[in-house]
This record gives C-alpha cells, sequence and structure tokens, in this order.
C-alpha cells in the first residue's frame, strides 16, 4: 500500500483563499460614484437654470394661482359677462310661460309652476296590467325590428 497521510487523499493542496477585499479597488468607485452623482446635480442645476430662463413671463410656475389671458385671438372678449348674460337668459327661460312650437301647442311652463302641476295629477304607478302592456309593446317592437333587419338582409343578397 502506498504510503499517504490520513490527512491527503490524492487532492491537490491550493493556496488559501483570500478573504479580504481589496480597500483600494473599493475607495477608487466609491471616488468615481461620488464624481458621477455630482456631476448629474450640475448638470441637472444648469439645465433647471436654462428652462426658468426660457419662461415666457418672468417668475411663472404651473402652481401659481395668478389668471393669465390666453393667446389672441380671443374669441370672447369679456367671458364673465357673456355668462351672466347667458344665466339671465336661462333663468328667464325657465321662470316664464311661452311658446316652444306653437303650431304643434307645446308650450313651457316655469319650473315651479310644472312642479305643482305633477303633484296634482299624480305621477303614474306600476301596475300589472301596466306591465303586460309594456311588454307587449316591446315584443312588438323587437319583432318588427327583427322583420326590418330580415328584409335588409335579403334586399343586400339580391344585390
Amino acid at each position: 500500500m502506498a504510503e499517504q497521510s490520513h490527512h491527503d487523499h490524492g487532492i491537490p493542496l491550493l493556496p488559501p483563499e483570500q478573504r479580504d477585499a481589496d480597500i483600494g479597488v473599493i475607495v477608487k468607485t466609491g471616488i468615481v460614484l461620488l464624481i458621477f452623482m455630482v456631476a448629474c446635480v450640475g448638470i441637472a442645476k444648469l439645465h433647471h437654470d436654462y428652462e426658468i430662463s426660457q419662461q415666457p413671463v418672468a417668475g411663472f410656475t404651473p402652481f401659481s394661482t395668478e389668471q393669465r389671458l390666453p393667446p389672441e385671438p380671443r374669441l370672447q372678449a369679456l367671458p364673465a359677462a357673456d355668462l351672466v348674460k347667458f344665466k339671465e337668459s336661462q333663468g328667464h327661460v325657465t321662470e316664464t310661460f311661452g311658446w316652444v312650437d306653437k303650431a304643434a301647442g307645446v308650450a313651457r311652463v316655469p319650473v315651479d309652476k310644472a312642479i305643482d302641476m305633477a303633484l296634482e295629477k299624480g305621477f303614474p304607478v306600476r301596475t300589472a296590467d301596466n306591465e303586460k302592456l309594456a311588454l307587449a309593446n316591446a315584443l312588438k317592437a323587437e319583432t318588427a325590428k327583427a322583420a326590418a333587419e330580415a328584409a335588409k338582409a335579403k334586399a343586400g343578397a339580391k344585390k
């Protein structure tokens, strides 16, 4: 039997692994990263200053509460006055009697009067007869629609 120590199993001995990190590489990497970050902040500051200098109104920010007029041509010279006039005209329509379509006999009634009339007349109540009638009307409408589509498809097929 060949002589071998019980510690040597035929595996070549390697030098021990270096367990300490190279401090020089770590310091150099940190310095490069620090220089890169300072350069990025400097570039961002230059860009910010440039953008501020390009603002059309000195001191304007998107967060300011001052109101600016839109660029020319302006379609409304006095939009606030136009709004007041519009509200007055709508108030007149909702508060007076008048004709919507005189030939058809359609008139407008003030809102307060219309509410009173609706309360006096009462609102429709759903009953079993009304439900059956509504269902029958819906079925007729659906059948007529299907027949019209079938006729349209048939006419299209003949072409």
